[in-house]
């Protein structure tokens, strides 16, 4: 039997259902692949989904209810593609297939192949996470040694990623992160991964550029709203502002001045799925490949994540997965500082 996650309460007072049904059936339809899904992470776009506020719809329900989940790592079981074997590693390409459930047949060109040794708690957070970050390092701007790079959200994975991306190029990194008490720890461990200097928001708010030690050329900004104008305003001449994410919501609004003509900044919104449409399958696979092998051998960290084993739930009771589940998609979208991203062992 296979298992379904499904939304059954729209708006923000979100609530999860566990639904059981059989396995689905292959036929031989051509480049179709049936995949069991191994580890899946809750991801805070997935609650904007959820709330009606992001342009990705879900693709797939079960019962009449849409299926969420944008990430996740899986095994190939069965396949109609010559691109797919059984016992490949794979990782979700495209978003909207709703990967919170154990079972899926999706289209071959919505998936990518992930070398096999990857273990797959750490090959489901390339697609949002390790592959977003090395785009935003090589594919946004063209940067050289010693540029200075201005990042929020400077705890979550991205930002994890991308400092040690920056690193490797030789570039300068200045993360954003919310106001903490135990803000010496979480500079010790951004430095640690390469970034060259941690500063808080309202620190960025107050000093705009001055507390920033370089001129930075670009601002990678997922928060928006008051977040994103410090931010802009702190950019340097010829300066570029990249939208990536609004988890401030999508309330908020930057104000443009002068200094878009004075300064000559450029504004742009990033689309992880453009860019790699714009790259093509192949240059995509590569960098995965490349990304995949870092992580295998060490040469890129993970984040600190949390994860909750589908299988393993007291019983195997329904109600109590269900509770687990709706409890660790609601710790995603709180306030907390410090907050580590859940992701869900379906299958070992």
């Amino acid at each position: 039997m296979a298992q379904s996650v499904v939304h059954v309460k729209p708006g923000t007072d979100s609530a999860l259902r566990l639904v059981t049904h059989d396995i689905p059936s292959m036929d031989q339809t051509p480049d179709r692949v049936l995949v069991k899904f191994l580890a899946v992470p809750v991801n805070r776009v997935d609650l904007l989904v959820m709330d009606g506020q992001y342009p990705v719809k879900p693709q797939f329900s079960v019962e009449g209810q849409p299926i969420p989940g944008f990430d996740g790592c899986g095994v190939v079981i069965e396949s109609t593609s010559s691109g797919f074997a059984t016992g490949d590693l794979v990782i979700i390409l495209d978003f909207g297939l709703g990967t919170w459930r154990t079972h899926a047949i999706l289209p071959a060109n919505a998936l990518l192949k992930v070398l096999r040794d990857t273990p797959p708690v750490v090959a489901s957070l390339i697609r949002s996470g390790t592959l977003i970050a090395w785009l935003l390092c090589e594919e946004v701007a063209s940067l050289s040694e010693g540029d200075w790079v201005l990042m929020s959200a400077g705890t979550s994975c991205v930002a994890q990623f991308f400092v040690q991306f920056a690193r490797q190029r030789g570039l300068q990194t200045a993360m954003v992160v919310r106001d903490r008490d135990n803000i010496a720890e979480t500079t010790t461990q951004l430095t640690r991964l390469g970034a060259s200097v941690v500063i808080s928001e309202s620190q960025l708010a107050r000093e705009k550029a001055a507390a920033i030690p370089g001129k930075p050329v670009l601002a990678l900004d997922s928060v928006f709203g008051a977040v994103g104008q410090a931010m802009l305003d702190s950019l340097a001449l010829g300066g570029k502002y990249v939208m990536v994410g609004m988890l401030s919501g999508s309330s908020g609004a930057l104000t443009v001045t002068t200094d878009l003509f004075y300064k000559k900044l450029t504004l742009m919104a990033f689309r992880g799925s453009d860019v790699l449409k714009r790259i093509g399958a192949a240059k995509t696979q590569a960098i995965v490949d490349m990304l995949a092998r870092q992580l295998i051998d060490g040469g890129l960290k993970c984040p600190h994540i949390k994860t909750l084993q589908w299988a393993q739930v007291e019983n195997n009771d329904v109600a109590t997965l269900e509770q687990a589940l709706n409890e660790s998609v609601r710790d995603a979208g709180s306030l907390e500082v410090g907050y580590q991203k859940t992701i869900w062992v379906v299958s070992s």
